[in-house]
């Protein structure tokens, strides 16, 4: 464990509150860094380039959101292409967009989308009609 935060004052009686922690050398194929931890859990690996980055990234089975940092532009374009996740954010992380902004992962992170047309189109049902003329 690097660092620990405090849980804030005055939270509601009876609720179950978990500090902000922040892990470090988290090996890839650990818990930790292997199945989505909701709550204020946030484990660090140490990547050599953007290959080793991006396999640490993908060797998950869950791919619902990822962040990716860098003031690299073409780099900001060539991770979020690779990474397997159903929602990027470039130098910024959480839940963004309005109505218009599909969500939604890939992997065991979930099929399909909420929010926006492709949303509207799981309330659709598709039919093909095929006529012979002649």
């Amino acid at each position: 464990m690097v660092a620990q935060g405090q849980i804030s004052a005055g939270v509601p009686v009876g609720g179950f509150y978990q500090a902000p922690t922040l892990l470090r050398d988290v090996p890839v194929m650990h818990r930790l860094a292997q199945e989505e931890v909701f709550g204020p859990v946030l484990s660090a690996m140490a990547f050599t380039d953007e290959d080793h980055a991006i396999e640490l990234a993908n060797a998950t089975e869950f791919g619902l959101v990822a962040g990716i940092w860098t003031r690299d532009g073409g780099r900001q374009f060539r991770m979020a292409k690779r990474v397997r996740s159903g929602q990027v954010f470039i130098n910024n992380y959480g839940a963004a967009g309005g109505v218009e902004l599909p969500f939604g992962g890939v992997k065991s992170s979930g099929y399909g989308r909420e929010k926006g047309l492709e949303a509207l189109l799981g309330f659709t049902t598709l039919k093909t009609v095929a006529i012979a003329h002649g």
